[in-house]
């Protein structure tokens, strides 16, 4: 047993099981790490990704003994952030930031197959989902939203990332379980461009990250009319999930984590899971992501986060058959 100074042993004793085997690494067996790790970002600088994934990398650089650099490979429906992964050894060195809009595009666009090129490391981050109509909107409620729609097929419009995205899909769902019908209206600039047209009554309804109802709501620029979480958000305790307002649809967060190319040895991605787990515990860390509109919910264990994934490619599945992907 390698020796353990008194002043860690102490650190040791009052952190968690999993914090206190990553937080102070012991060179595995295979030799890991033994140069500097990259975090391949499928998107571009400073937005919330980009501040997450550089929270992990500052402690994940002082656990491993490494450098760890975030690299951006934006564009190409994520295709050019996958062929980075893939061109890399399957060695542990280079890991790639994953969220919902992988499962997406693999079940809409089959650009890549995320079940067979990644290995999942750990979910880390979730973001509520709210929906959000202008703050003199009509509808006050969800039920008013939906029996409007059920009245008027087609008439109401709501916001999407693009055709097949994780927008689109859970939108086409919620409406399949509501029974009404819209109008999806897509915005390339995302997040941004469809808080700005629900502020300027382009379009009726935002699916949005609760970022935006946090940042409009309390000036009454906007209302949220549901969330989408499995319970009440605590930020806005008044505003019933979807569930409560009667829609019968499984619950759904923004998410983000960390993957490998698929054939890592298991004990490397363990390793890593590990790691990740204490860089989740580190208050820094915690800080960072809350400023970026998230928390951090850390998955229970690799299999969990590759449960998810594919519990996300199931639903997303069976909704692109109803809207003819």
């Amino acid at each position: 047993m390698p020796f353990i100074p008194a002043n860690r042993r102490a650190f040791l004793k009052g952190a968690g099981a999993i914090a206190a085997g990553a937080a102070f690494p012991v060179r595995s067996q295979t030799g890991f790490p033994d140069r500097q790790l990259r975090i391949i970002l499928p998107v571009g600088p400073g937005g919330a990704a980009d501040v997450f994934a550089r929270s992990y990398a500052s402690v994940l650089e002082r656990s491993l003994n490494q450098s760890v650099i975030v690299e951006y490979r934006p564009g190409g429906n994520l295709q050019i952030s996958m062929q980075a992964l893939q061109s890399a050894p399957a060695d542990g060195h280079t890991l790639l930031w994953l969220f919902n809009g992988h499962p997406a595009i693999h079940v809409i666009q089959k650009l890549f197959d995320l079940q067979r090129q990644i290995d999942p490391i750990a979910q880390v981050i979730s973001t509520p989902i709210a929906l959000l109509v202008r703050g003199d909107s009509p509808y006050r409620t969800m039920r008013d939203f939906i029996e409007f729609g059920r009245r008027n097929p087609g008439k109401l419009t709501y916001g999407t990332f693009g055709p097949g995205s994780v927008e689109h899909l859970k939108l086409a769902q919620l409406e399949r379980a509501a029974g009404f019908t819209g109008t999806a209206v897509p915005y390339k600039g995302g997040g941004p461009d469809i808080v700005k047209a629900v502020l300027s009554g382009e379009i009726d309804l935002g699916f949005l990250a609760g970022f935006f109802a946090k940042q409009f709501a309390p000036s009454g620029k906007v209302r949220v009319l549901a969330v989408l979480e499995k319970e009440r958000w605590s930020d806005f305790p008044d505003v019933p999930t979807l569930a409560e307002a009667g829609v019968d649809t499984q619950p759904m967060s923004y998410w983000g984590g960390f993957g490998l190319r698929a054939g890592t040895p298991p004990a490397i991605v363990q390793r890593l899971y590990r790691e990740i787990a204490a860089a989740s515990a580190q208050p820094e860390v915690r800080e960072k992501v809350a400023a970026g509109g998230a928390s951090v919910t850390l998955s229970p264990s690799v299999d969990a986060f590759r449960t998810r994934i594919a519990s996300d490619i199931e639903w997303m599945s069976q909704t692109a058959k109803l809207l003819n992907f």
